[in-house]
């Protein structure tokens, strides 16, 4: 019976985001992504690069990073991740899985990714596996697409991205569901030793432009503070992160305006 009530509430929360403003598997991955308001295009050495942007993966460090969200207090809307990082000689290799629902409807990714560059212009490429299941014998499918990165140095703490996903316009499996295309472009500014701004313009081809931007503020050494704002669902998020020389640890907390707030937080190491 409990099963079957909250079963209801979920399917009405379901309903209720789809008459407000669409929302899936979150398509950018990490805590300091979120805090920043979803503006990762532009966001230089980011540790989950391979899921936003994979022509900024870090060239320098290896990592290994595990990151979870919950929306607004349901465990059957989560989404959990892990991704790797990988500098070699000759460019940078990564990795990532993703799920996200429970037993009765759930989605999951893995991407396999590589990063390299030339001068102040770097470039990247995702191949990313995607499979939606749901429960009670309705079955599952999967889909192979293919995503793009670009990025390059404006200027002394100037970046500029760009990415497409899904640009082979995959469908899962004989379904005419087709997987999320999304256009976007972002700038990102280390306005000095404290402060660095982001912002992103984002085109899904199923929805409105989403305008998204986030303040990163180093409080005293190695802590962060953050903050950001999303259009197209309208968000507002905040969080903190601390770094050391091997690990760092990020937390979120974004609030949708019509359905609440969902916590998260997640965990790099690096070497």
């Amino acid at each position: 019976m409990e099963r079957v009530a909250s079963f209801s509430l979920l399917i009405l929360v379901i309903i209720g985001i789809i008459k407000t403003k669409p929302l899936d598997a979150q398509n950018v991955i990490g805590a300091r992504a979120v805090s920043l308001g979803q503006a990762s295009t532009a966001l230089p050495n980011e540790e989950w690069a391979v899921f936003s942007n994979p022509a900024l993966m870090s060239s320098k460090n290896k990592s290994v990073s595990f990151f979870g969200i919950r929306y607004y207090g349901f465990a059957e809307l989560t989404d959990m991740a892990a991704s790797v990082n990988y500098p070699t000689g000759w460019g940078t290799l990564g990795a990532g899985a993703h799920r996200y629902g429970y037993d009765l409807f759930n989605r999951s990714r893995i991407r396999v990714a590589y990063k390299n560059s030339f001068q102040l212009f770097h470039y990247g490429a995702v191949l990313n596996y995607s499979h939606v299941s749901q429960g009670g014998g309705y079955g599952s499918a999967g889909a192979v697409g293919l995503d793009v990165g670009i990025a390059a140095v404006l200027f002394k703490g100037g970046w500029i991205g760009a990415r497409a996903t899904n640009i082979n316009q995959p469908n899962y499996g004989n379904t005419d569901e087709v997987l999320p295309r999304e256009l976007a472009i972002g700038l990102s500014y280390q306005l000095s030793d404290i402060a660095l701004l982001s912002s992103d313009v984002v085109k899904d081809v199923r929805f409105p432009i989403s305008y998204r931007g986030g303040i990163e503020v180093y409080i005293f050494e190695s802590f962060t503070a953050r903050a950001g704002i999303t259009t197209e669902p309208v968000t507002f998020s905040g969080g903190f992160g601390y770094e050391s020389d091997i690990w760092q640890i990020n937390v979120v907390a974004q609030n949708h305006t019509d359905l609440g707030i969902s916590p998260g937080l997640d965990l790099s190491i690096k070497w």
